[in-house]
């Protein structure tokens, strides 16, 4: 009988692939951050959909196949996952790789917490176009634009969940005119609890690969003039500024200037 994963498991077998703690508990709201999508009610309910490791349903490969195995499970609460075979790790390599991320793009049940995120951003950054409470975005007006994403095909938005957290997102916007189908423009944004994890460096390297199914050969961007820590990330990978934009933002009483970058994609 084959053992192919079902395809909503996919983030969640992501994450476990690149996890290197021997032992970890994730609660069901983490799983389900990672996953975009709810949980069964089975996985709710019965202490079996936990423990299962054969087929019909194969939702046990996205943690089976990293080779982790459930160790402890209360029901609607958490679930305590552990290696079969653990990693041979000094306590500094333990600590230093006690995390793991997963890069997927926005998914319908993922509005309400994009939302959240975007204002947690936001509020920490002078850097970005808008203020915290100022973009005055709803559920329903997210759900839209993730469908008129889909149709388009060329817009998205990535996000990034670090240990079932929302950490930060790397959004994509196509163009219309017919000339320029070849150009996405790129806005992103870590939450600061959460930088200095390579995040950004991911949310590219995924942003890129996104780019390249679509046949999308150059990405844009702007990165304010003062943010000297920005512009050296977005040179490292591959973004070259091509002139300066006068006082494009107006943060409090001051007014920045932005750097137009953009990165051809092989």
């Amino acid at each position: 009988m084959s053992k192919k994963m079902e395809k909503k498991y996919i983030p969640l077998a992501t994450f476990f692939q690149s996890a290197t703690q021997n032992e970890m508990t994730l609660t069901f709201e983490a799983l389900e951050n990672i996953m975009g999508q709810a949980l069964p009610n089975a996985a709710y309910l019965n202490m079996s959909w936990w423990k299962k490791t054969k087929p019909p349903l194969t939702h046990f490969l996205a943690w089976t196949n990293a080779d982790y195995h459930v160790v402890d499970v209360k029901l609607g609460s958490k679930i305590t996952f552990s290696r079969l075979n653990p990693l041979e790790n000094n306590d500094a390599d333990e600590a230093k790789n006690a995390n793991a991320f997963v890069i997927r793009s926005i998914e319908t049940e993922d509005a309400r917490p994009y939302i959240n995120l975007l204002e947690e951003i936001y509020s920490e950054t002078d850097y970005l176009p808008y203020e915290t409470e100022t973009r005055q975005l709803t559920v329903q007006g997210v759900r839209k634009m993730m469908g008129e994403w889909r149709k388009a095909k060329n817009s998205t938005v990535l996000l990034c969940i670090f240990n079932g957290q929302f950490a930060g997102f790397l959004a994509l916007t196509g163009n219309e005119a017919s000339r320029r189908q070849h150009v996405a423009h790129v806005e992103i944004g870590v939450k600061k609890a959460f930088q200095q994890q390579e995040i950004a460096t991911a949310l590219v390297q995924a942003a890129e690969q996104w780019a390249t199914d679509r046949n999308i050969s150059r990405l844009e961007l702007s990165v304010s003039a003062n943010n000297e820590a920005a512009r050296r990330f977005f040179a490292k990978n591959n973004f070259d500024e091509e002139g300066v934009r006068k006082q494009s933002m107006l943060v409090g009483d001051t007014f920045v200037d932005d750097m137009p970058a953009g990165a051809k994609i092989s």
